[in-house]
């Protein structure tokens, strides 16, 4: 009599989650803020502030598209327009972080999915000219979800179907990693440093 072959039992697979600029790519946001002060006068934190309080929520959750929040930005500024120089840095502080390099790793040990508050008119052209996108199973961008971390309607299209036991999440925003660890995910604060992927390879074994 034959003997059946042996199953292997499979472990759960596992899912990455991080988050893109701070993480993967460089942040925008400081250097436009430092640009818009410099075209208008004010100071950084003065612009910082302004964005937070007047633009950030409807920017990110698409209630605000890109060409309002130009026209809006530079009226609060007191300018007639928004330079064109603003935009341009924000396309060049979108530069690949040294961690990118593992992605093709991490990629083949787990489900990396991204999840970004962002505009997918700044962020998925340069993830397309950085060759990135193929590394991710998903690519989640608050202004088509309509969803912003750190709220838990951010978070929910993910976990439904994660294995909350085999998930890591990646941000370097204090209160994102304060959220999902709220909503039991092992989470990791991002350094500017990248000492933080050292933990993602013990954690897949790489």
């Amino acid at each position: 009599m034959r003997s059946q072959p042996r199953l292997q039992r499979q472990s759960p697979e596992r899912t990455l989650l991080l988050d893109a600029c701070g993480v993967v790519l460089g942040e925008p946001m400081e250097p436009l803020f430092r640009a818009v002060a410099d075209s208008s006068g004010l100071r950084p934190a003065a612009v910082a502030q302004l964005f937070r309080q007047r633009f950030r929520d409807d920017l990110w959750a698409g209630r605000m598209d890109e060409t309002s929040f130009w026209i809006s930005l530079a009226t609060a500024c007191g300018l007639d327009r928004a330079p064109a120089v603003w935009r341009t840095v924000v396309d060049q502080s979108m530069q690949a972080m040294p961690v990118v390099h593992r992605l093709p790793s991490w990629s083949r040990q787990a489900r990396l999915v991204l999840i970004s508050n962002h505009r997918h008119e700044w962020l998925v052209p340069r993830l397309e000219a950085l060759a990135l996108t193929g590394h991710f199973s998903e690519v989640l961008i608050s202004s088509i979800t309509g969803a912003v971390k750190p709220d838990q309607a951010a978070y929910d299209r993910l976990l439904g179907g994660t294995d909350l036991a085999q998930t890591l999440y990646v941000d370097d925003k204090l209160a994102n990693v304060t959220a999902a660890r709220s909503l039991g995910v092992r989470s990791l604060l991002a350094d500017a440093d990248g000492r933080w992927s050292k933990e993602v390879d013990a954690w897949l074994g790489c």
